[in-house]
This record gives C-alpha cells, sequence and structure tokens, in this order.
C-alpha cells in the first residue's frame, strides 16, 4: 500500500464497485469506533479463554 502511495496508518472502508476495489479513507470517529471494537473483541477472546480454562474446556 505504501509503494501505491497510501498512508499506512489509515484505515479504509473497502467497497467493489462495478468489479473495481474503492478505498475510502475513514473519518477520525469511524477510527476511533473500529480501534475501540478491536479492543473489545480481544477483552471477548480473553474472556472466553479464561471461561474455558475455568470449566476444563467443557464449555
Amino acid at each position: 500500500m505504501k509503494e501505491a502511495g497510501f498512508e499506512t496508518s489509515f484505515t479504509f472502508t473497502v467497497k467493489i464497485l462495478n468489479g473495481c476495489w474503492v478505498l475510502i479513507p475513514d473519518h477520525e470517529d469511524i477510527r476511533a469506533i473500529k480501534q475501540q471494537n478491536q479492543v473489545q473483541q480481544a477483552q471477548i477472546a480473553a474472556f472466553k479463554w479464561k471461561i474455558k480454562a475455568l470449566f476444563g474446556g467443557v464449555i
């Protein structure tokens, strides 16, 4: 991406329009929501792992 001239520190939404990929840069609020979602997903995964460990992997 960097070689193609895109900033690699930004997030994009990818849409397909008439068979072509369209990259739409996310606004700051969308970036914050996506980052918050990633943190929450990691927390959920850690919680599930702890529950499985607690119940011996039975769940």
